[in-house]
């Protein structure tokens, strides 16, 4: 699932220019995703690695990624906070 991911936000940033700031998962895809993280990372600690906020919709069939102006601004508070 990670390298899918991963793939999926690689692909973006070549079509748009800027990587994605959004991860839609369903509830199945989100275990798959922490489950290919060993014991030690938390879901916060797996949002901030991938420096997507995670979004989990029920009727997702397929992981999408987005950019919203409001997820960066998010995500900026976050990492000012984690001191970066």
């Amino acid at each position: 699932m990670l390298s899918f991911i991963v793939r999926l936000a690689r692909d973006f940033e070549q079509a748009h220019g800027f990587p994605p700031n959004q991860l839609l998962l369903n509830r199945q895809h989100a275990q798959h995703l922490i489950n290919s993280f060993d014991s030690r990372y938390t879901f916060s600690a797996i949002t901030e690695l991938l420096q997507m906020n995670i979004f989990i919709d029920h009727d997702l069939i397929h992981p999408r990624v987005a950019w919203t102006e409001l997820a960066a601004a998010s995500l900026k508070r976050s990492s000012l906070n984690h001191g970066r």
